[in-house]
This record gives C-alpha cells, sequence and structure tokens, in this order.
C-alpha cells in the first residue's frame, strides 16, 4: 500500500515540478509522519522516471514534520493580524 502510494506521490510531484519548473519539493503536514515508508518509493519512482525537463527534483521532509502546517497557519494568522514575527524553535530566520 505504501510503495503504492509514494510512487504516486512521486508522480504528482513529477507533474507539479514539470508545469512549475521546480527543483526542490519540501513534504511536510500528513505526508511526513509517514515518511518512513513512503521515502523510498517516492525517490525510486523519482530516479526511475525523471522529469521531462532534466533536472532531478530533490525531495525534503520539512523540519517540522507534521507540525509544519499548523506553524504556517500561525504564521500567516500573526501576519494578517499585523503582529511580529514569533520565533519558533527549529527555524532559522532571516
Amino acid at each position: 500500500m505504501y510503495e503504492a502510494a509514494g510512487t504516486a506521490v512521486a508522480r504528482a510531484l513529477l507533474v507539479t515540478a514539470g508545469l512549475l519548473d521546480l527543483t526542490t519539493v519540501v513534504i511536510g503536514g500528513g505526508l511526513s509522519r509517514s515518511w518512513s515508508l513512503l521515502e523510498h518509493p517516492i525517490r525510486a519512482t523519482l530516479t526511475a522516471e525523471p522529469p521531462v525537463s532534466g533536472h532531478p527534483v530533490r525531495v525534503r521532509r520539512a523540519g517540522l514534520g507534521a507540525d509544519a502546517v499548523a506553524v504556517g497557519a500561525a504564521a500567516r494568522t500573526r501576519a494578517e493580524l499585523g503582529l511580529p514575527p514569533s520565533r519558533v524553535a527549529g527555524i532559522r530566520q532571516g
């Protein structure tokens, strides 16, 4: 099951990378919870089916893992309210 899921994620990344000319993709949120199960099939598919552009697509797990979505939402809320950015452990700023 995870093999098929990882392959599907990789193919979606290939299509997106081709449309947006991306070379690096960061996986966060819910997918990052299963990173240990998805990483191998994602990387294997990206190697077996290289992008049309010829530029490899690098895939990284978000440093915040599953918390990335919540931290991003909180940062966006602070920005919308005009509040100064807050320092979050593990995030390099500036």
